[in-house]
Formats: C-alpha cells, structure tokens, sequence
C-alpha cells in the first residue's frame, strides 16, 4: 500500500518538473474585419475654355500727303520726259527740231509729262537758236489748251513776246499778241544763252504771268483764266532750239 502511495508521489511529482499545469487553451484565431474599399476621390474633368481664334490686326490705311509738283531736268540722259517726233537730248541738252514741213502756221511743241495740268506754277529753262530760221520764235509752252494754247516765245532777233493760238483760225493764222506787240530788253543775240523764267497765279478769277529773263523782271501780263498742261516749244518747222536745266514747281 505505502508502494502505490509513494509511486502516485512519484508521478504528480514527476509531472510539476516537466512543466506543471496544462496548457492553456489555445486562443480563436482573431477574424479581421472584412476590408473596404478606399472610395477613390471624384475628379472633375477639365473645363473646355475656347480659345479665341486670333484676328487680323487691321493694317491702318496710310494716305500720302499730297505734295507740290517739282520737276527738274538737266538733260545728261534722255528721261523721256518730253516727246516730239523731232526732239532728241544731244550734248546735256534737248534738241527740238527741225520738224517735217507742214502747211500751216501752227507750232510744235513738248508736254512735259510729269508737271501735271498746272494752275499755279513757276517754270523756268536755259534756251538758245541752235539752226535753221532765226525769225521764228522758241521758249516755253504756258497752257496746253486745244483751242488756243499759250507760249513764252523769244527771238535771236532780241525781242520777246506772248501769245496764244488760235486752232480754228483758217490756214493757221491765228497768233494773237497777249501783250500788245514784240517787247525788247534783258536777251543776249545770236546763239547766246537765255534763262526764261515764269510765275502764273490766278486769284479771283484773274491770272497774272510775271516774266523774268536773264534774273531780271521785266513784265506782268494779264492771261485768260485756265489751266492746262505746260512745256517747250518752237514757233515753226524751219527752226531748231536747244533747251537746258528745266524746272517747274507747283505753287499753292
């Protein structure tokens, strides 16, 4: 009996040294909660923003400010400014004529094609006899007028005058003194050189042609009212003239 007691020690003993009370239960597995779903955040679309389409920068209109007429010619080469059918620029100067024979009395001329249909204006020109009738006038065309154009004529014969002509005169008679006859004073004879040069105004209704020959005044002559295209001329076919150092300056 002792045995069985000392043997039942024994194993409680033996029991408490291998490691003494049961094991505890083991824990329940802890579920985690069910995961949800992280909202992902909203984003609005970008606003469409039209883009204006770019317009043309209107280019301002520049007008030109309109100007005074000024014309000079040397003649050192042929601008083709005044044309004849005998007209040549020769040796710095401009050669008008001799002309083809024509039965009439009408003169020859050449518009000056970038003076415009002048109103107010000064011309001048150096002008001297080059061949042919030394009788016959030669100078400057004042008025182109289809009817009765309008010339400075001077003369080897050291006299000078205006005229108009008459187009409709039968034969072609129809010069007319503007100021009473042939006037004398300021020429150089013969093949000398002669600056001509004139001022034409017109104020109310009245037009005034002041003459100048050789840088000297010598006549104010009183003119039709009008306007028309200016120039150089010779008085006939038989005479040949040679003109230098044309200007013309419109006036206000």
């Amino acid at each position: 009996m002792k045995r069985l007691m000392y043997f039942s020690l024994f194993l409680i003993l033996l029991l408490i040294a291998c490691g003494g009370t049961a094991p505890a239960a083991k824990p329940a597995d802890t579920v985690p909660p069910p995961a949800t779903d992280t909202a992902v955040p909203t984003i609005p679309p970008p606003t469409t923003t039209d883009t204006p389409t770019p317009t043309d920068t209107p280019v301002p209109t520049i007008t030109p400010t309109t100007g005074p007429i000024i014309v000079d010619d040397d003649f050192s080469t042929d601008s083709g400014r005044f044309q004849c059918d005998s007209c040549v620029v020769k040796d710095g100067a401009l050669i008008m004529g001799p002309f083809t024979p024509v039965d009439s009395y009408k003169p020859f001329f050449a518009l000056c094609s970038d003076c415009g249909v002048a109103t107010n204006y000064k011309m001048s020109v150096d002008t001297w006899y080059a061949d042919g009738r030394s009788d016959f006038g030669f100078g400057l065309l004042l008025r182109e007028d289809s009817d009765a154009p309008i010339f400075l004529a001077t003369s080897t014969w050291l006299v000078y005058n205006v005229f108009s002509f008459d187009t409709s005169v039968a034969g072609g008679r129809g010069w007319e003194s503007l100021m009473g006859g042939w006037s004398e004073g300021g020429l150089r004879a013969g093949r000398g050189i002669n600056n001509l040069e004139v001022i034409v105004r017109t104020a109310d209704g009245k037009t005034q042609l002041s003459i100048s020959i050789n840088e000297k005044v010598r006549r104010t002559v009183d003119l039709p009212a009008g306007n028309g295209q200016v120039g150089l001329y010779v008085g006939t076919y038989h005479t040949s003239s040679a003109f230098d150092n044309f200007h013309f300056e419109e006036l206000p």
